[in-house]
Protein backbone atom coordinates (compact mmCIF):
# COMPACT_ATOMS: atom_id res chain seq x y z
CA UNK A 1 0.00 0.00 0.00
CA UNK A 2 0.96 3.88 -0.82
CA UNK A 3 2.18 5.64 2.20
CA UNK A 4 2.90 9.07 3.01
CA UNK A 5 5.71 9.69 6.08
CA UNK A 6 5.67 12.96 8.35
CA UNK A 7 8.32 13.47 10.32
CA UNK A 8 8.45 15.78 13.11
CA UNK A 9 11.82 16.34 14.74
CA UNK A 10 10.50 17.74 18.41
CA UNK A 11 12.53 19.18 21.58
CA UNK A 12 11.75 16.32 23.48
CA UNK A 13 10.50 13.03 20.92
CA UNK A 14 10.51 12.77 17.69
CA UNK A 15 7.49 11.31 15.61
CA UNK A 16 7.36 9.68 12.55
CA UNK A 17 3.85 9.25 11.03
CA UNK A 18 2.75 6.82 8.73
CA UNK A 19 -0.64 8.54 6.55
CA UNK A 20 -2.77 6.30 3.75
CA UNK A 21 -5.86 6.78 2.41
CA UNK A 22 -7.07 5.20 5.55
CA UNK A 23 -5.82 7.55 7.83
CA UNK A 24 -3.09 7.05 10.55
CA UNK A 25 -1.50 3.84 9.97
CA UNK A 26 1.07 3.60 12.35
CA UNK A 27 3.18 6.73 14.87
CA UNK A 28 6.53 6.03 16.13
CA UNK A 29 8.00 7.89 18.40
CA UNK A 30 12.08 8.59 19.35
CA UNK A 31 14.08 10.03 21.72
CA UNK A 32 15.10 13.47 20.53
CA UNK A 33 18.95 13.05 21.68
CA UNK A 34 20.59 16.49 23.18
CA UNK A 35 24.39 16.83 24.33
CA UNK A 36 25.79 19.62 26.46
CA UNK A 37 29.33 21.09 25.35
CA UNK A 38 30.60 23.96 27.68
CA UNK A 39 27.58 24.48 28.92
CA UNK A 40 25.57 24.94 25.50
CA UNK A 41 23.05 22.43 24.64
CA UNK A 42 23.24 21.01 21.42
CA UNK A 43 20.79 18.57 19.40
CA UNK A 44 22.79 15.14 18.29
CA UNK A 45 22.03 15.43 14.89
CA UNK A 46 23.73 12.13 14.28
CA UNK A 47 21.44 10.20 16.56
CA UNK A 48 18.63 11.81 15.55
CA UNK A 49 19.18 11.27 11.63
CA UNK A 50 20.18 6.94 12.58
CA UNK A 51 16.64 6.84 14.45
CA UNK A 52 14.83 8.44 11.69
CA UNK A 53 16.71 6.48 9.17
CA UNK A 54 16.40 3.06 10.75
CA UNK A 55 12.49 4.01 10.84
CA UNK A 56 12.00 4.76 7.32
CA UNK A 57 13.47 1.63 6.36
CA UNK A 58 11.34 0.02 9.00
CA UNK A 59 8.23 1.27 7.49
CA UNK A 60 9.56 0.38 3.73
CA UNK A 61 8.83 -3.22 4.58
CA UNK A 62 5.30 -2.94 4.81
CA UNK A 63 4.38 0.21 2.78
CA UNK A 64 5.51 1.75 -0.35
CA UNK A 65 6.84 5.10 1.01
CA UNK A 66 5.64 7.94 -1.84
CA UNK A 67 6.51 10.77 -0.31
CA UNK A 68 8.18 12.08 3.08
CA UNK A 69 8.31 15.44 4.69
CA UNK A 70 10.03 16.59 7.88
CA UNK A 71 9.12 19.36 10.46
CA UNK A 72 10.61 20.74 13.40
CA UNK A 73 11.21 23.22 16.31
CA UNK A 74 12.19 26.34 15.13
CA UNK A 75 15.15 28.88 15.46
CA UNK A 76 18.02 25.75 15.95
CA UNK A 77 20.63 25.87 12.72
CA UNK A 78 22.96 23.25 11.53
CA UNK A 79 26.11 24.24 9.62
CA UNK A 80 26.78 21.82 6.61
CA UNK A 81 28.80 21.73 3.59
CA UNK A 82 29.73 18.74 0.89
CA UNK A 83 26.55 17.12 2.08
CA UNK A 84 27.95 16.80 5.66
CA UNK A 85 26.77 18.65 9.15
CA UNK A 86 30.27 20.62 10.27
CA UNK A 87 28.54 20.88 13.80
CA UNK A 88 25.49 20.51 15.92
CA UNK A 89 22.40 23.00 16.16
CA UNK A 90 21.94 24.84 19.40
CA UNK A 91 18.96 23.53 20.91
CA UNK A 92 16.30 26.18 20.31
CA UNK A 93 15.89 27.66 24.01
CA UNK A 94 19.79 27.59 24.89
CA UNK A 95 20.35 31.22 26.22
CA UNK A 96 24.11 31.29 25.15
CA UNK A 97 22.83 33.73 22.80
CA UNK A 98 21.33 36.59 25.54
CA UNK A 99 24.72 38.84 25.36
CA UNK A 100 24.96 38.98 21.49
CA UNK A 101 21.40 39.67 21.67
CA UNK A 102 22.03 42.40 23.85
CA UNK A 103 25.05 43.95 21.91
CA UNK A 104 23.47 44.27 18.59
CA UNK A 105 19.68 44.82 19.40
CA UNK A 106 19.98 48.19 18.15
CA UNK A 107 21.02 47.04 15.14
CA UNK A 108 18.89 44.73 14.68
CA UNK A 109 15.92 46.21 15.14
CA UNK A 110 16.89 48.91 12.55
CA UNK A 111 17.50 46.74 10.07
CA UNK A 112 14.95 44.11 10.58
CA UNK A 113 12.16 46.17 12.33
CA UNK A 114 8.64 45.07 12.89
CA UNK A 115 7.57 46.15 9.63
CA UNK A 116 10.28 44.12 7.56
CA UNK A 117 10.72 41.43 10.01
CA UNK A 118 7.16 40.28 11.47
CA UNK A 119 8.31 39.98 14.88
CA UNK A 120 10.34 42.05 17.99
CA UNK A 121 14.36 40.76 18.14
CA UNK A 122 14.29 37.58 20.87
CA UNK A 123 17.57 36.29 21.56
CA UNK A 124 16.96 32.49 20.41
CA UNK A 125 16.52 33.38 16.78
CA UNK A 126 18.76 31.53 14.08
CA UNK A 127 20.84 34.88 13.76
CA UNK A 128 22.19 34.69 16.93
CA UNK A 129 22.58 30.96 16.72
CA UNK A 130 24.47 31.44 13.69
CA UNK A 131 27.12 34.79 15.12
CA UNK A 132 27.62 32.67 18.24
CA UNK A 133 28.86 29.85 16.19
CA UNK A 134 30.79 31.82 14.22
CA UNK A 135 32.23 34.15 17.04
CA UNK A 136 33.14 31.44 19.49
CA UNK A 137 34.75 29.62 16.53
CA UNK A 138 32.55 26.32 16.47
CA UNK A 139 32.45 26.68 12.58
CA UNK A 140 34.80 28.29 10.45
CA UNK A 141 33.04 30.91 8.61
CA UNK A 142 34.93 30.29 5.40
CA UNK A 143 34.04 26.53 5.11
CA UNK A 144 30.13 26.50 5.40
CA UNK A 145 28.00 26.15 2.57
CA UNK A 146 24.52 26.73 4.03
CA UNK A 147 23.15 26.71 7.36
CA UNK A 148 19.91 25.51 7.69
CA UNK A 149 16.54 24.76 10.40
CA UNK A 150 16.94 21.01 11.87
CA UNK A 151 13.60 20.29 9.06
CA UNK A 152 15.57 21.20 6.10
CA UNK A 153 18.67 19.79 7.48
CA UNK A 154 16.56 16.26 7.22
CA UNK A 155 15.62 17.07 4.21
CA UNK A 156 19.31 17.94 2.87
CA UNK A 157 20.97 14.50 4.42
CA UNK A 158 18.36 12.61 2.07
CA UNK A 159 18.50 14.94 -1.03
CA UNK A 160 21.61 16.94 -0.95
CA UNK A 161 19.97 19.79 -1.79
CA UNK A 162 19.66 22.74 0.84
CA UNK A 163 15.80 24.65 1.20
CA UNK A 164 14.19 26.75 3.87
CA UNK A 165 10.60 26.47 4.59
CA UNK A 166 9.28 30.12 4.75
CA UNK A 167 7.66 29.30 7.78
CA UNK A 168 11.60 28.47 9.76
CA UNK A 169 13.10 31.50 7.62
CA UNK A 170 10.63 33.58 9.44
CA UNK A 171 11.73 32.10 13.18
CA UNK A 172 15.80 32.85 11.92
CA UNK A 173 14.52 36.55 12.00
CA UNK A 174 16.41 36.84 8.55
CA UNK A 175 13.92 37.28 6.22
CA UNK A 176 11.56 40.17 4.93
CA UNK A 177 8.26 38.46 5.33
CA UNK A 178 6.31 40.83 2.81
CA UNK A 179 9.01 40.27 0.17
CA UNK A 180 9.28 36.75 0.45
CA UNK A 181 13.15 37.04 0.64
CA UNK A 182 16.31 37.30 3.36
CA UNK A 183 17.03 40.77 4.77
CA UNK A 184 20.31 41.58 2.48
CA UNK A 185 20.62 44.64 4.33
CA UNK A 186 20.93 42.65 7.37
CA UNK A 187 22.81 39.82 6.67
CA UNK A 188 25.28 42.28 4.92
CA UNK A 189 25.64 43.65 8.38
CA UNK A 190 26.69 40.45 9.99
CA UNK A 191 28.89 39.08 7.28
CA UNK A 192 26.66 36.49 6.10
CA UNK A 193 26.35 35.66 2.57
CA UNK A 194 23.02 34.99 1.27
CA UNK A 195 24.47 31.72 -0.90
CA UNK A 196 25.20 30.30 3.14
CA UNK A 197 21.20 30.28 3.74
CA UNK A 198 19.52 28.45 0.50
CA UNK A 199 16.50 29.05 -1.48
CA UNK A 200 13.55 29.73 -0.10
CA UNK A 201 10.28 28.13 -0.71
CA UNK A 202 6.73 27.22 0.59
CA UNK A 203 5.13 24.30 2.65
CA UNK A 204 4.77 21.30 0.41
CA UNK A 205 7.09 21.76 -2.19
CA UNK A 206 9.27 19.27 -3.68
CA UNK A 207 13.03 19.51 -2.43
CA UNK A 208 14.17 16.42 -4.44
CA UNK A 209 14.98 12.73 -4.25
CA UNK A 210 15.70 9.87 -1.95
CA UNK A 211 16.19 6.20 -3.60
CA UNK A 212 13.03 7.35 -5.84
CA UNK A 213 11.04 8.86 -2.99
CA UNK A 214 10.07 12.96 -3.45
CA UNK A 215 11.12 14.44 -0.55
CA UNK A 216 8.73 17.73 0.09
CA UNK A 217 9.68 20.75 2.17
CA UNK A 218 7.46 21.20 5.90
CA UNK A 219 8.52 24.06 7.96
CA UNK A 220 8.53 25.20 11.44
CA UNK A 221 6.26 22.39 14.18
CA UNK A 222 3.51 24.62 14.92
CA UNK A 223 3.10 26.16 11.36
CA UNK A 224 2.92 22.55 9.96
CA UNK A 225 0.45 21.18 11.99
CA UNK A 226 -1.87 24.49 10.75
CA UNK A 227 -1.29 23.35 7.23
CA UNK A 228 -2.53 19.88 7.65
CA UNK A 229 -5.52 21.15 9.47
CA UNK A 230 -6.68 23.80 6.82
CA UNK A 231 -6.08 21.11 4.30
CA UNK A 232 -8.28 19.07 6.01
CA UNK A 233 -10.67 21.55 7.34
CA UNK A 234 -11.11 23.20 3.89
CA UNK A 235 -10.65 26.86 5.10
CA UNK A 236 -8.60 29.74 6.79
CA UNK A 237 -8.86 28.98 10.69
CA UNK A 238 -7.25 29.95 14.14
CA UNK A 239 -5.44 27.01 15.59
CA UNK A 240 -4.27 26.87 19.24
CA UNK A 241 -1.83 24.62 19.64
CA UNK A 242 -1.52 23.33 23.39
CA UNK A 243 2.19 22.02 24.21
CA UNK A 244 4.98 22.60 27.12
CA UNK A 245 4.48 25.76 25.47
CA UNK A 246 1.71 27.45 23.05
CA UNK A 247 0.88 29.17 19.63
CA UNK A 248 -1.98 30.39 18.85
CA UNK A 249 -2.44 30.80 15.20
CA UNK A 250 -4.37 32.70 12.68
CA UNK A 251 -4.35 32.14 9.12
CA UNK A 252 -5.64 34.65 6.38
CA UNK A 253 -5.10 36.44 2.69
CA UNK A 254 -4.05 39.95 2.56
CA UNK A 255 -5.87 41.80 0.93
CA UNK A 256 -5.47 45.56 0.92
CA UNK A 257 -1.87 45.53 2.41
CA UNK A 258 -3.50 45.44 6.07
CA UNK A 259 -0.65 43.01 7.22
CA UNK A 260 1.88 45.16 6.48
CA UNK A 261 2.57 46.85 9.80
CA UNK A 262 4.68 49.00 11.53
CA UNK A 263 4.40 47.82 15.14
CA UNK A 264 3.35 44.49 16.60
CA UNK A 265 -0.88 44.21 16.86
CA UNK A 266 -0.83 43.73 20.76
CA UNK A 267 0.54 45.92 23.40
CA UNK A 268 2.84 42.52 24.38
CA UNK A 269 4.19 41.97 21.11
CA UNK A 270 2.56 39.53 18.29
CA UNK A 271 3.99 38.51 15.32
CA UNK A 272 2.96 38.58 11.64
CA UNK A 273 4.49 35.17 9.71
CA UNK A 274 4.60 34.19 6.03
CA UNK A 275 2.27 31.43 5.31
CA UNK A 276 2.10 29.08 2.71
CA UNK A 277 1.23 30.98 -0.48
CA UNK A 278 1.83 33.88 -1.64
CA UNK A 279 -0.51 37.16 0.10
CA UNK A 280 -0.96 34.81 2.60
CA UNK A 281 0.29 35.51 6.75
CA UNK A 282 0.28 34.07 9.86
CA UNK A 283 -0.38 36.09 12.74
CA UNK A 284 0.42 34.53 15.80
CA UNK A 285 1.02 34.65 19.36
CA UNK A 286 2.71 32.45 22.07
CA UNK A 287 3.06 31.49 25.48
CA UNK A 288 6.09 30.01 27.29
CA UNK A 289 4.76 28.16 29.95
CA UNK A 290 1.34 26.47 29.44
CA UNK A 291 1.41 22.77 29.52
CA UNK A 292 4.89 23.71 32.17
CA UNK A 293 2.61 25.54 33.78
CA UNK A 294 0.25 22.89 34.71
CA UNK A 295 3.11 20.70 35.46
CA UNK A 296 4.34 22.51 37.54
CA UNK A 297 1.52 23.21 39.74
CA UNK A 298 1.60 19.49 40.00
CA UNK A 299 4.88 19.26 41.23
CA UNK A 300 4.26 21.18 44.25
CA UNK A 301 1.55 18.73 44.52
CA UNK A 302 3.60 15.68 44.12
CA UNK A 303 1.33 14.26 41.70
CA UNK A 304 1.44 13.70 37.94
CA UNK A 305 -0.96 14.17 34.90
CA UNK A 306 -1.32 10.23 34.52
CA UNK A 307 -1.75 9.47 38.22
CA UNK A 308 -5.38 8.35 40.06
CA UNK A 309 -5.19 11.54 42.57
CA UNK A 310 -4.43 14.07 39.70
CA UNK A 311 -7.92 12.79 38.26
CA UNK A 312 -9.81 13.50 41.03
CA UNK A 313 -8.23 16.79 41.49
CA UNK A 314 -9.34 17.53 38.07
CA UNK A 315 -12.84 16.17 39.03
CA UNK A 316 -13.49 18.66 42.13
CA UNK A 317 -12.79 21.67 39.42
CA UNK A 318 -15.15 20.61 37.16
CA UNK A 319 -17.57 23.02 37.92
CA UNK A 320 -17.36 26.36 36.44
CA UNK A 321 -16.13 28.65 38.90
CA UNK A 322 -17.55 32.22 39.93
CA UNK A 323 -14.18 34.03 41.03
CA UNK A 324 -10.34 33.40 40.04
CA UNK A 325 -8.87 31.94 44.06
CA UNK A 326 -5.60 33.76 42.84
CA UNK A 327 -3.78 35.46 40.10
CA UNK A 328 -0.71 34.79 37.89
CA UNK A 329 1.38 36.46 35.58
CA UNK A 330 4.72 35.19 33.66
CA UNK A 331 7.61 36.12 31.78
CA UNK A 332 6.24 36.37 27.63
CA UNK A 333 2.50 36.53 28.63
CA UNK A 334 0.37 38.34 26.87
CA UNK A 335 -0.55 40.05 29.70
CA UNK A 336 2.98 41.86 30.97
CA UNK A 337 5.20 40.75 28.22
CA UNK A 338 8.79 40.84 28.95
CA UNK A 339 8.63 42.99 31.35
CA UNK A 340 8.98 39.89 34.53
CA UNK A 341 11.17 37.31 34.99
CA UNK A 342 9.58 33.28 35.95
CA UNK A 343 6.23 32.62 37.14
CA UNK A 344 4.53 35.02 39.27
CA UNK A 345 1.58 33.99 41.69
CA UNK A 346 -0.02 36.79 43.37
CA UNK A 347 -2.84 37.51 46.10
CA UNK A 348 -2.51 33.74 47.33
CA UNK A 349 -4.88 32.62 49.98
CA UNK A 350 -3.16 32.27 53.57
CA UNK A 351 -5.41 28.61 53.44
CA UNK A 352 -4.80 28.20 49.48
CA UNK A 353 -6.19 24.62 48.63
CA UNK A 354 -4.66 22.67 45.58
CA UNK A 355 -8.06 23.08 44.39
CA UNK A 356 -7.67 26.94 44.53
CA UNK A 357 -4.51 26.93 42.89
CA UNK A 358 -5.02 24.36 40.14
CA UNK A 359 -7.94 26.12 39.53
CA UNK A 360 -6.61 29.26 38.83
CA UNK A 361 -3.71 28.15 36.70
CA UNK A 362 -6.44 26.73 34.55
CA UNK A 363 -8.32 30.43 34.38
CA UNK A 364 -5.30 32.31 33.74
CA UNK A 365 -4.72 30.03 30.75
CA UNK A 366 -7.71 30.38 29.47
CA UNK A 367 -7.81 34.07 30.13
CA UNK A 368 -4.84 34.76 27.94
CA UNK A 369 -6.31 32.28 25.46
CA UNK A 370 -9.33 34.89 24.99
CA UNK A 371 -7.16 37.84 25.10
CA UNK A 372 -5.11 36.47 21.83
CA UNK A 373 -8.64 34.79 19.98
CA UNK A 374 -9.74 38.45 20.65
CA UNK A 375 -6.78 40.03 19.17
CA UNK A 376 -6.11 37.85 16.20
CA UNK A 377 -10.47 38.19 15.20
CA UNK A 378 -10.03 41.88 15.36
CA UNK A 379 -7.87 41.31 12.00
CA UNK A 380 -9.36 37.97 10.46
CA UNK A 381 -12.53 38.38 11.36
CA UNK A 382 -14.99 35.29 13.29
CA UNK A 383 -12.39 32.24 12.18
CA UNK A 384 -12.97 28.86 13.37
CA UNK A 385 -11.48 27.75 16.52
CA UNK A 386 -9.14 24.09 16.21
CA UNK A 387 -7.52 23.13 19.25
CA UNK A 388 -4.23 20.61 19.44
CA UNK A 389 -1.77 18.89 21.48
CA UNK A 390 -2.12 17.01 24.71
CA UNK A 391 -4.39 19.01 26.58
CA UNK A 392 -7.13 18.42 24.28
CA UNK A 393 -7.20 15.42 26.48
CA UNK A 394 -8.11 17.08 29.75
CA UNK A 395 -12.03 17.27 29.26
CA UNK A 396 -12.41 20.05 32.41
CA UNK A 397 -10.07 22.49 31.17
CA UNK A 398 -10.90 22.06 27.60
CA UNK A 399 -14.62 22.98 29.30
CA UNK A 400 -13.21 25.79 30.96
CA UNK A 401 -12.02 26.93 27.64
CA UNK A 402 -14.51 26.41 25.36
CA UNK A 403 -16.77 28.77 28.19
CA UNK A 404 -14.51 31.53 28.53
CA UNK A 405 -14.27 32.09 24.81
CA UNK A 406 -18.26 30.74 24.18
CA UNK A 407 -17.93 28.50 21.45
CA UNK A 408 -17.34 25.68 19.89
CA UNK A 409 -13.88 24.30 19.58
CA UNK A 410 -13.00 21.60 17.00
CA UNK A 411 -10.28 18.93 17.67
CA UNK A 412 -8.77 15.66 15.62
CA UNK A 413 -8.33 12.83 17.67
CA UNK A 414 -4.99 12.59 17.54
CA UNK A 415 -1.78 14.00 19.46
CA UNK A 416 0.11 14.05 16.72
CA UNK A 417 -0.93 16.50 14.86
CA UNK A 418 2.76 17.78 13.77
CA UNK A 419 3.68 14.59 12.01
CA UNK A 420 0.55 14.15 10.32
CA UNK A 421 0.60 18.05 8.96
CA UNK A 422 4.21 16.87 7.65
CA UNK A 423 2.66 13.69 6.28
CA UNK A 424 -0.06 16.13 4.40
CA UNK A 425 2.27 18.32 3.16
CA UNK A 426 3.90 15.25 0.97
CA UNK A 427 0.43 14.43 0.02
CA UNK A 428 -0.60 18.04 -1.35
CA UNK A 429 2.88 18.27 -2.68
CA UNK A 430 2.16 15.20 -4.26
CA UNK A 431 -1.25 16.30 -5.80
CA UNK A 432 -2.85 13.65 -4.64
CA UNK A 433 -6.27 14.57 -4.26
CA UNK A 434 -7.80 10.85 -3.92
CA UNK A 435 -5.75 10.58 -0.62
CA UNK A 436 -6.07 13.71 0.71
CA UNK A 437 -10.49 13.80 0.17
CA UNK A 438 -9.93 9.97 1.72
CA UNK A 439 -8.42 11.75 4.58
CA UNK A 440 -11.12 14.41 5.33
CA UNK A 441 -13.81 11.27 5.45
CA UNK A 442 -11.21 9.00 7.92
CA UNK A 443 -10.31 12.22 10.01
CA UNK A 444 -12.94 13.72 11.27
CA UNK A 445 -13.11 16.55 13.56
CA UNK A 446 -14.56 16.52 17.01
CA UNK A 447 -16.58 19.23 19.09
CA UNK A 448 -16.45 20.52 22.56
CA UNK A 449 -19.54 22.36 23.46
CA UNK A 450 -20.00 25.21 26.01
CA UNK A 451 -22.89 24.55 27.80
CA UNK A 452 -24.71 28.37 27.74
CA UNK A 453 -24.98 28.78 31.58
CA UNK A 454 -21.11 28.22 31.73
CA UNK A 455 -20.65 30.38 29.22
CA UNK A 456 -22.69 33.58 31.27
CA UNK A 457 -20.40 32.58 34.33
CA UNK A 458 -17.27 32.49 32.64
CA UNK A 459 -17.70 35.72 30.52
CA UNK A 460 -18.68 37.58 34.30
CA UNK A 461 -15.53 36.40 35.47
CA UNK A 462 -13.37 36.79 32.38
CA UNK A 463 -14.43 40.82 33.17
CA UNK A 464 -13.97 40.76 36.65
CA UNK A 465 -9.97 39.06 36.25
CA UNK A 466 -9.60 42.23 33.52
CA UNK A 467 -10.23 44.30 36.63
CA UNK A 468 -7.81 42.84 39.14
CA UNK A 469 -4.96 42.57 35.90
CA UNK A 470 -5.42 46.15 35.46
CA UNK A 471 -5.10 46.97 39.25
CA UNK A 472 -2.11 44.47 39.58
CA UNK A 473 -0.19 46.11 36.17
CA UNK A 474 -0.81 50.03 37.68
CA UNK A 475 0.57 48.22 41.12
CA UNK A 476 3.85 47.23 38.76
CA UNK A 477 4.19 50.93 37.61
CA UNK A 478 2.17 51.22 34.52
CA UNK A 479 4.09 47.88 32.45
Amino acid sequence: MNAYVGIDVGTTNTKVSVVTRNGIEKIYKLQTVKKKIDNVEFFDMDSIERAVRKTIKAIRKSYRIVGIACTSVGESVVPVASGEKLHDPIVWYDTCTKSLYEAYSGLVNRLAPYKISGSRDIYYYSLYKILYMQRNGIVEVEKVEHWLPVSSYIAYRLTGNAVWDMTQAYRSHMVDIHRRCWNEELLKAFNIPVEQLGKLDYTSSLVGYHDDIPIFLAGHDHLTGTFGLISLFGSELIFDSMGTASYTVGVATEKYNEFHMESPFMKTGGNIGIAFQDRQYYLASGMRFHGKLIELALKLFGLKFSSKRFERLNESISQIPTNCPLYIYANGDNIVGEDVDGINFVQIPPDCSQEQMLQSVYLYLCYTSRITVESLRRLLGRLPIVVGGALVENKVFMMYKASILGESLYYLNTSELTALGAAIATIRGAEDEETLNSLREKITFQRIEPRPQDVLRMNALYERMNEEYEKLLQRRGGH
